[in-house]
């Protein structure tokens, strides 16, 4: 009986050792990998020369040997523009730098160029562009500029607020539309007088058709069933439809590239002095006498240049030419991420804040209030009159 037990028990050890081993040896067993992660296991373990700058280069510099060196890069980080980089410092000695470089960056082709030609070089903008990238100008004002507090380097997004109508589709105009009755021709549309050789009824059976009314005094309505006294009435709005106003942060994260009216440079790359012309009728003052130069007019910008993609450029001109307005907000510095924003309607507002709507009260305030008016201060009062208690 012992002996049968330890048998027993001798199985069992054997068993949970052999499930042990096969289970071991099933975890470790590597699956088999798709081409996809050999490719990029491949390229992972491959790599190529690249050049790089051991010293900062400025814009229009020559590059020398003696601030190039050659690294190797997995091909896994160059293998989409390859064929952009420099594999031998020999093939970048001797050209000018495109733009100011630092240390450590790869050179690519687009980095230099083979000589100061303006048409190689192009302008000092041009190279702060990325590849892929476009310079976009967007006008502005006091307000859609942060208060004129933005400069080149800075972040922004853009907000774009846009009111929506109701319209007729095949008129392609704003509703409601205006209603007008139809009379058909025939010889009978307008009494002819006696004794007249051609009458109007004549000249009037030649037309198609003619509206006898019709305007802002035949706006189309509706007509509705007052329960009270059980009489149709035909209701026509009291005033214009009122647009439906929509605000929405549409674009993160764009660069400032400048703020203003750029400067005029002739071919040397030196601001261009314009001349304020001499008014129609005035004689320009002797060369001989002194004329104290006039104090120079600082104008705010109206304009201002944004670092974005193609086709956010594409959007921002069609909502220009479409009447949205187009306000930017300051990022903050070094914050490149990206935030979803709900967008805002009235629904919304409502709905967010919890804004209640005010119920209709038996009761109200003095004086009767239409239009919502700013306070008047102290300091902004003409006459002193109207102050802020």
């Amino acid at each position: 009986m012992r002996l049968g037990r330890l048998l027993l028990l001798v199985a069992v050890v054997l068993v949970v050792g052999v499930g042990a081993i096969y289970f071991v040896s099933t975890q470790n067993r590597a699956e088999p990998l798709t081409p996809e992660q050999a490719q990029a296991t491949t390229e992972a373990q491959t790599t190529v020369p690249v050049v790089y700058l051991i010293q900062p280069v400025g814009r229009g510099q020559q590059i020398n040997m003696e601030q190039l060196s050659v690294q190797q890069v997995p091909l896994s980080e160059v293998k989409d523009v390859r064929d952009l980089y420099y594999e031998s410092p020999g093939e970048v000695a001797g050209k000018l730098a495109r733009a100011d470089l630092t240390q450590g960056e790869y050179i690519s082709s687009d980095m230099v160029v083979d000589s100061l030609d303006s048409s190689d070089l192009g302008s000092e903008h041009a190279s702060l562009i990325p590849v892929d990238f476009v310079a976009f100008p967007v006008p502005v004002n006091r307000f859609s500029s942060v208060a004129y507090g933005l400069t080149r380097g800075d972040r922004v997004d853009i907000i774009v607020t846009l009111a929506f109508v109701d319209m007729d589709t095949q008129f392609q105009s704003i509703t409601p539309n205006y209603t007008a009755g139809v009379i058909s021709p025939g010889s009978n549309l307008i009494s002819a007088s006696e004794g007249a050789s051609l009458t109007l009824g004549e000249f009037f059976a030649n037309q198609v058709a003619q509206t006898s009314s019709g305007g802002t005094s035949s706006i189309q309505g509706r007509a509705e069933l007052d329960a009270l006294l059980d009489t149709q009435f035909y209701y026509v709005p009291s005033e214009a439809q009122r647009p439906r106003v929509v605000s929405q942060m549409i674009m993160q994260n764009l660069r400032v590239l400048n703020m203003g009216t750029f400067p005029i440079l002739n071919a040397d790359g030196e601001p261009i002095n314009m001349a304020t012309p001499t008014p129609v009728g005035e004689e320009p003052p002797p060369e001989d006498e002194a004329v104290a130069p006039a104090p120079p007019v600082i104008e705010p910008p109206d304009i201002i240049t944004l670092v974005m993609r193609p086709q956010d450029a594409v959007t921002l001109n069609y909502l220009i030419y479409t009447g949205a307005r187009i306000t930017l907000a300051l990022r903050s510095a070094g914050d490149d991420s990206i935030i979803p924003t709900n967008a805002v309607t009235l629904q919304y507002l409502m709905d967010e804040y919890q804004i209640p709507v005010p119920v209709r009260l038996p009761y109200g305030t003095q004086p009767r209030i239409d239009v919502l008016v700013d306070p008047v201060l102290e300091n902004d009062a003409e006459d002193g009159s109207a102050v802020i208690q």
